[in-house]
C-alpha cells in the first residue's frame, strides 16, 4: 500500500520537468562558453533529479518492509523495527501527516502523506494503512505516552513534536566534579580554533579584493612553473586543516558520545548516500530560487569576489576531490557533530543552536563578499539534516558532492 499526496507530487514533477528541459536546451544553445554550459548542465541535472525523486516519494507499506521516501531522505525499515503509525498536526493544525513509530523510539515523518485535518476520506485512508500493522499498532500509544509525545486519541494517535537533536534527546554530560562549567570553555576553544584561522584568511582575501590587489584564486600554485610538484605541496598543506577533527571526536567520546553515536559507521551508508543525492538537488534548487533575484548584486565585481582563471592541468581534478573531501569532513564533524551536540548538552534550544552553527559556518566564507549568500542553502540543509536524523554521513556526503562538482567545473574550465 502506498500513501502520498498525489496532486502535489504531480505538480512538482511537471514544474521540474519544464525547468530541466530549459537547462538542457540552454546547453544546446550557441554562443555560450564551456563554463556556462557546464553550469546549465548541473542546474538541469539537479532539477531533473528533483523531479524523478519527487515521483517516487511517499509511504510504502509492504509485507516485510516499510519505506519512508521523502524528497531528500529514504528510510527503509524491516517489519520488526516498526510498531505502527500515528498522525502529526502541521501548518498550525490545518493539515496532518502520517509518521512511522519505530520500536527503538524513533519517529520518522512521511512528509508526503499530507491531508486536511477535517478530511474524513484522508482519515479513513490513514486508519486503513495503520490497520495493516495488526496488534503492534497498540504499542504506538504506549511508546508515545512514554516519550511524552501523545497529544490525544483519535483514529490514530497524535504526535505532538518531531524528534530532533535537543537538550531532551542528547545524552547528558556528567563530569566527575559534578560541574559542567568547563564544557562551555571547551566548546568555545574548539570552535575558535577551527573557525578563527578560516575567518582571518577570509578577511585577508576579501580585503585584497576590495583594495584591487587580487581576486580569489582557487589554485594558487606555490611553484607556478612546476604544477606537479605544486600539487603535492598543496595536498600536504591542506591536510593540516583536518587536525581539529580527531580532537573534536576524542573530546566527544570522552563524554560518552563516540563516533557511532553521530552516525559515523557503515550501517545505513547506502541510505545516507541516496539521501545526500536528494539533498544535493534541493541545494541547487534553493540556490536558483535565492540567487536569481540577487543576480544584479552578485554580478557586481565590487561586492562579490569571484575566482580568477588559474589555468591548471586537468589532473588537478584530484586536488579538487581531495579538498572537497577534507572540507566536508572538517566542517560537518566540527560545526555539526561537535558544536551542535555540545550546544544541546549545554541546554540550547534546537533553533538557537542552529542559528549559531550557521553563523559560524558562514563567517569563514566571508572572502566571497556578498556571494557568501550562496553558502546558506548548503549550510541550512546540512545542519537540519543532522539535527533531525543524527547522522553525519548525510551532510558529509552532501558537502563533498557539492564542492566536488564546483571544483571539477573550475578545473575543466580553467
Amino acid at each position: 500500500m502506498v500513501v502520498r499526496a498525489k496532486g502535489l507530487i504531480v505538480t512538482i514533477c511537471v514544474i521540474s520537468g519544464f525547468f530541466a528541459l530549459g537547462g538542457f536546451l540552454a546547453i544546446a544553445g550557441s554562443g555560450q562558453s564551456a563554463g556556462h554550459r557546464a553550469v546549465d548542465g548541473v542546474i538541469g541535472l539537479a532539477v531533473l533529479i528533483l523531479g524523478v525523486r519527487t515521483a517516487v516519494t511517499g509511504l510504502r507499506l509492504e509485507a516485510m518492509t516499510t519505506t519512508v521516501r521523502g524528497l531528500t531522505t529514504t528510510d527503509r525499515l524491516a517489519r520488526a523495527e516498526v510498531l505502527g503509525l500515528a498522525v502529526q498536526p502541521i501548518a498550525r493544525g490545518r493539515l496532518r501527516r502520517i509518521v512511522v513509530v519505530c520500536a527503538d523510539g524513533r519517529i520518522i515523518p512521511a512528509v508526503w502523506t499530507v491531508g486536511r485535518a477535517t478530511d474524513a476520506w484522508w482519515e479513513q485512508r490513514a486508519a486503513t494503512a495503520a490497520g495493516g500493522f495488526g496488534p503492534t499498532q497498540l504499542a504506538v500509544t504506549e511508546t508515545l505516552t512514554r516519550t511524552e509525545r501523545l497529544a490525544g486519541t483519535a483514529m490514530l494517535p497524535i504526535v505532538t513534536a518531531e524528534p530532533e537533536l535537543s537538550p531532551a534527546t542528547v545524552s547528558p554530560v556528567e563530569p566527575a566534579d559534578g560541574s559542567t562549567r568547563w564544557l562551555g570553555w571547551e566548546t568555545t576553544f574548539v570552535v575558535i580554533a577551527f573557525a578563527l584561522p578560516g575567518l582571518a584568511a577570509a578577511v585577508e582575501i576579501l580585503a585584497q579584493h576590495v583594495d584591487g590587489v587580487s581576486d580569489l584564486n582557487e589554485f594558487e600554485l606555490p611553484l607556478p612553473h612546476h604544477p606537479a610538484a605544486s600539487l603535492f605541496i598543496l595536498l600536504l598543506g591542506y591536510l593540516t586543516s583536518a587536525l581539529i577533527v580527531p580532537i573534536a571526536l576524542l573530546l566527544l567520546a570522552r563524554t560518552g558520545q563516540p563516533p557511532t553515536s553521530l552516525g559515523l559507521h557503515r550501517r545505513g551508508l547506502r541510505r545516507d548516500t541516496s539521501s545526500a543525492v536528494g539533498l544535493l538537488a534541493a541545494v541547487w534548487v534553493l540556490n536558483i530560487v535565492l540567487l536569481l533575484p540577487l543576480s544584479p548584486l552578485l554580478n557586481n565585481k565590487h561586492l562579490t569576489n569571484t575566482a580568477t582563471n588559474s589555468h591548471v592541468p586537468v589532473y588537478y581534478v584530484l586536488y579538487g576531490l581531495f579538498v572537497s573531501a577534507v572540507t566536508a569532513i572538517n566542517e560537518e564533524v566540527v560545526v555539526n557533530g561537535y558544536f551542535m551536540t555540545r550546544l544541546s548538552q549545554r541546554g540550547w534550544s534546537p533553533w538557537r543552536a542552529f542559528a549559531l552553527s550557521l553563523a559560524v559556518r558562514t563567517s569563514y566564507h566571508a572572502y566571497y563578499g556578498i556571494g557568501l549568500i550562496a553558502t546558506i542553502p548548503l549550510g541550512y540543509l546540512a545542519t537540519r539534516s543532522f539535527q533531525k536524523r543524527g547522522r553525519l554521513g548525510r551532510p558529509i556526503l552532501l558537502h563533498f558532492m557539492y564542492d566536488a562538482v564546483l571544483f571539477t567545473i573550475a578545473v575543466l574550465t580553467s
